[in-house]
């Protein structure tokens, strides 16, 4: 289903979501799947499009360009900014390509989303004469919404336009488990999402499942698995959000060490909420720990406990009992 011509010197992909976010908090669902589609480009073409993966020659960089070239030609997003990226890529053959992917997260089955499909297609390829491989990714969890072609006749003349369909409600949760890219865990984290809206309770127990998942794998290649896990834990901790309680219990089910979050978030300057609070709980414990070490040298030249309590900032009780301790010793 993708195609390259011979001739052609840009080849655009797009790929739309269709995903309804959860109503007690908005998420940026463009936003996330952007992000996690720039971390991790080579794995999104693999995952979605591995024949044209194959055409790719990825030892060549590939670059993402500007929205500013094509914003003219896609206007319109339902109220949200664009999301989209044109990724500039080289193939095999030496040919320059450009692809585009094209984001848009829609609530319900939209009987004109295979309209909005083809205006894409035209408005580019009249503005930028490209060819253009298009992929609709279904995030939706009703069944029988998978449009895959526009249609249009009229006395003799007949349009048909056909993309790509990924549903992900026909996709194998096993299938997706065992899987060694990094997209499989994404496409479940969409799945759960549009599965438990409206559902804390449900939304809390796929999201510990997905952590303890992405905490256990191992089959992710081991150059890459830091990459991996700090992509992917961002995009299920947001795309999964919950409350504040069930996200207080969740760090308490997975129980991971603070050590663990520098590894896998290294070079992150903003850490997602539920591996944040754990980071930040270990920065008051070592404080903690470094005041009650202040303490017991303070004690153990003779300072009087309001005095030792006062700077420290501790309490008395607590001054009492390092004191008791350290006549122990």
């Amino acid at each position: 289903m993708y195609k390259i011509e011979k001739g052609c010197d840009i080849l655009m992909v797009t790929s739309m979501v269709f995903e309804k976010p959860p109503i007690y908090s908005v998420v940026d669902y463009d936003g996330l799947w952007k992000k996690l589609i720039n971390e991790l480009f080579e794995e999104f073409v693999l995952f979605f499009a591995p024949d044209l993966y194959e055409k790719i020659d990825f030892q060549k960089k590939y670059e993402f360009l500007q929205q500013e070239l094509y914003k003219e030609v896609i206007q319109e997003k339902k109220g949200k900014q664009i999301a989209d990226q044109i990724v500039k890529v080289y193939l095999k053959s030496g040919i320059e390509k450009w692809l585009l992917i094209h984001i848009e997260v829609q609530g319900d089955p939209d009987p004109e989303f295979p309209k909005r499909m083809f205006r894409y297609y035209y408005r580019i390829l009249d503005r930028y004469d490209r060819d253009i491989v298009a992929i609709a990714l279904l995030t939706d969890a009703s069944g029988g919404f998978r449009p895959s072609r526009y249609k249009r006749s009229s006395f003799g003349t007949k349009l048909t336009y056909e993309y790509n369909v990924y549903k992900f409600k026909d996709q194998k949760e096993e299938d997706l488990i065992q899987s060694s890219n990094p997209f499989a865990i994404a496409v479940l984290a969409g799945m759960y999402a549009s599965m438990s809206k409206n559902d804390d309770d449900t939304r809390f127990r796929f999201k510990l499942k997905l952590m303890r998942l992405l905490l256990q794998k191992s089959n992710f290649p081991q150059e890459e698995q830091r990459i991996y896990l700090s992509a992917l834990i961002y995009f299920v901790d947001y795309i999964l959000q919950i409350p504040d309680e069930l996200t207080s219990k969740l760090r308490n089910e997975i129980m991971i060490m603070k050590e663990e979050v520098d590894m896998f978030f290294l070079d992150r300057k903003n850490l997602p909420p539920t591996f944040g609070e754990i980071r930040e709980e270990a920065r008051e414990e070592g404080l903690e720990q470094g005041r009650k070490q202040i303490a017991l040298e303070m004690l153990a030249d003779g300072m009087d406990v309001e005095v030792v309590a006062k700077y420290v900032k501790l309490p008395i009780e607590e001054i009492k009992r390092l004191k008791k301790r350290g006549r122990s010793q």
